[in-house]
């Protein structure tokens, strides 16, 4: 009983202890580039939203980033990231709390790894090294636990979800606990986290198929079917929606964030770099493509009783072949980009497989040969890397070198020789312990492998903003605004600290609670980003401050009319000073200082989201419009209809009652109502509904259908098996394939 929850503690206090190496380094590791101009500002934004009870699916003020659905991780159908929302909401240091939340994530993911491991019938130990290895691999650690947090919370309730789904299929369990995990996994709208999961269901089908145990195939189905309904209701208005955004959807390769077969071949070092192209050039400099120092002790695995035990464990085969295709594939594969963020898929595949190996299919004997096999790959995944990166020579030869004495003392006690440097009587000492002692020194090891790993690696390959970490000192921005706001140019220097006076960056803006249009967007629509030549994270290029104010060759009217902009504020360290310093006539300067200017329309007009054009002939009055829509009355019109523009994007989902969305934007990026002539004195309604949501509200239904029949399942299950376990209780080993282990 001890050892079962030994175990799992050892697991928490190791990943604990290793996730704290890297801010020894840099105690900002976990909050750089999208962190900071995305998920914290995103966070804090759900949890203003919840707070409010504010539950609209878009947001016209920040035009091509109101569209919430379309850029998914916004929790709209995620309960877990309204709480997060709402501590963030209520946080007074930004960097603490993406800290605590990340590493939370890195723990969930470890104890989930652990009981899966273990539902695999791996041992306690192994299970518990492999648990402790993957949260701390490198592009886990690197890439999605310091920035790309949406990928790290996602990934880290695919373990959970796969052994909770495993003992509803296979053991009759309750399904509520694996259909809520999916939700958690789903509802952070990460699509590679959701592919991952539909194959793991799809290989846990496979799994019942071959048992022939007709109940756990009906359960599979089951359970499938409502993941797979949740997806359609959190993932279908963004397939609907990318026809009209500016996501490459082409099959090309770039290089971009590629993954070669000598980088994977290399992925037991744990310092250095990959060969790989990265935004800031050809390396990373960092050892994204890591894995775990113990990968060769695979060296010591018996590939024939492995595969025996791999047929009754076919989902581990499924999940790895399928990330190792995903993490090949090239940079551009339709809306897949960057296959890099696949390694933790494939981490976990891996360190499964090397668990259930090492605990049930080590050689019968582990001869001299294998030891010198595990050091050959040791040896060549070194020199690769060294090939890649000759700087890090000096600890990639100290942990080699390391890595090699580790092996050693591993071949020494699986192969029953005991350490000679102990005493004679070592062996007979570690027959009996061999396992445990490997499991807890190598955990050990892998937490200490980290310090030289961040000694020549420090710090996440992705940008630091070194925007301030107290939130309050995003709220002093702006305050002489008026009304919609754009910004015009972008942070000039991010290693000045003055900068962040003036200036935010990205979803940062929500925190100073202007209606600022600058923030962070991984949808875009094109013909608004061409007219504002707005990047990801919200900076825009300095061609803008005449584009704003340059009558538009459709409606006459400027950008900044259309758009309903009030105030403007420009940074003098990009936007050219002859621009400026032209204000036009009815704006007047109400802030400027060395760094940026504000200004502001004397007359302020009414925000994005309303009618702001109608034409020749046509009148209308606005009664009322909310982030949803608009309801006006038509007042006049000529006998041919007219038209009218909302300063809104002409998204997929937007209807008219009582007239017609146009089939062309206005000015290319507007909204436009088409009305007929009989429509005089009537009442239009244009409002915004989710893409396809008759198919959402169907996979809602289904999910809550296959709840409520799961108890008929059941039954079946028990009138077929005579018990609820009978398949969870085959033994390792035996010919069906259906091996369980009480976690």
């Amino acid at each position: 009983m001890q050892s079962k929850i030994v175990w799992p503690i050892l697991v928490v206090v190791a990943v604990l202890v290793g996730a704290s190496v890297p801010l020894l380094f840099d105690h900002g590791f976990y909050f750089v580039d999208d962190t900071q101009s995305g998920a914290f500002g995103q966070w804090y934004e759900i949890g203003r939203r919840v707070l409010d009870l504010d539950w609209s699916l878009i947001n016209p003020r920040v035009w091509q980033s109101g569209n919430y659905l379309a850029e998914g991780a916004w929790g709209i159908f995620s309960p877990l990231l309204w709480l997060v929302g709402i501590g963030a909401y209520y946080a007074g240091n930004a960097l603490i709390f993406s800290t605590v939340i990340k590493v939370t994530f890195l723990l969930l993911g470890a104890v989930g790894i652990y009981a899966l491991a273990r539902n695999f019938g791996a041992l306690r130990p192994w299970s518990a090294l492999v648990a402790v290895a993957a949260p701390l691999a490198g592009f886990t650690l690197y890439m999605d636990a310091s920035s790309w947090v949406n990928g790290l919370m996602a990934w880290s309730f695919l373990p959970l979800t796969w052994v909770l789904a495993r003992r509803a299929v296979l053991q009759a369990k309750s399904p509520v606990l694996p259909i809520l995990s999916a939700i958690c996994l789903v509802g952070i709208g990460y699509a590679h986290a959701t592919i991952f999961l539909a194959l793991v269901l799809g290989a846990l089908i496979v799994e019942a198929f071959v048992s022939k145990h007709r109940p756990s195939i009906v359960r599979a189905f089951g359970l499938a079917f409502a993941a797979g309904s949740f997806a359609v209701i959190v993932h279908l208005p963004g397939v609907l929606t990318a026809p009209v955004t500016g996501r490459t959807s082409t099959y090309e390769n770039s290089g971009l964030l590629t993954v070669n077969l000598s980088g994977l071949f290399a992925s037991s070092t744990p310092v250095g770099t990959p060969s790989m192209l990265f935004f800031s050039g050809n390396f990373p400099y960092a050892p994204l493509l890591y894995i775990a120092w113990f990968l060769p002790l695979l060296a010591f695995v018996d590939f024939g009783r492995l595969w025996g035990l791999l047929r009754a464990r076919l989902s581990i085969v499924i999940i790895l072949i399928a990330a190792l295709i995903g993490v090949l594939l090239p940079s551009d594969f339709g809306a897949l980009r960057f296959p890099v963020r696949m390694m933790p898929y494939v981490t976990l595949a891996v360190l499964l497989l090397l668990a259930v190996g090492l605990s049930h299919a080590t050689a019968a004997v582990i001869g001299r040969g294998r030891f010198l096999l595990a050091g050959g790959f040791v040896l060549v995944g070194a020199g690769l890397t060294w090939a890649a990166a000759p700087q890090y020579i000096k600890l990639l030869l100290l942990v080699t070198v390391i890595i090699l004495a580790a092996l050693w003392v591993a071949y020494r006690i699986l192969s029953g020789r005991g350490l000679p440097f102990l005493g004679s009587n070592t062996s007979g000492r570690l027959a009996g312990r061999g396992v445990a002692t490997l499991g807890w020194t190598g955990i050990a090891l892998t937490v200490l492998l980290l310090v030289p790993q961040h000694v020549s690696s420090p710090t996440s390959p992705l940008p630091d903003y070194n925007v301030p970490v107290d939130v309050s000192e995003y709220q002093d921005q702006l305050q002489s605004a008026e009304g919609d706001v754009v910004v015009v140019g972008g942070v000039p220097d991010v290693n000045d600290p003055d900068a962040w006076d003036e200036l935010l960056v990205g979803n940062l803006w929500y925190v100073a609670e202007e209606d600022v249009q600058n923030a962070y967007s991984a949808v875009y629509y094109s013909p608004y980003n061409n007219l504002t030549c707005m990047s990801y994270n919200g900076s825009t290029c300095p061609d803008l401050y005449d584009r704003l104010f340059e009558p538009m060759d459709e409606t006459g009217l400027t950008a900044a009319d259309l758009m309903g902009i009030s105030s403007v504020q420009s940074v003098k360290g990009v936007v050219p000073r002859r621009d400026w310093n032209d204000v036009p006539d009815g704006w007047a300067i109400v802030e400027d200082s060395d760094q940026t200017r504000l200004i502001v329309r004397d007359e302020p007009v009414p925000g994005a989201g309303s009618v702001v054009w109608s034409s020749e002939g046509t009148e209308v009055s606005v009664l009322s419009e909310d982030a949803m829509g608009v309801t006006f009355q038509v007042d006049a019109v000529g006998p041919d209809g007219g038209q009218v523009a909302l300063s809104r994007i002409p998204w997929p989902g937007y209807e008219a009652e009582g007239a017609t969305i146009s089939d062309e934007p206005v000015e290319t990026f507007l909204l436009g109502v088409d009305i007929d002539a009989s429509q005089v004195g009537q009442t239009v309604t244009v409002s915004f509904h989710s893409p396809g949501y008759p198919l959402q509200l169907a996979a809602a239904a289904l999910i809550l259908l296959i709840l409520l029949g799961w108890p008929v399942l059941r039954l079946i299950g028990r009138r077929r098996d005579g018990n609820t376990n009978a398949v969870g209780r085959l033994a390792v080993g035996s010919r069906r394939p259906a091996p369980e282990v009480t976690v």
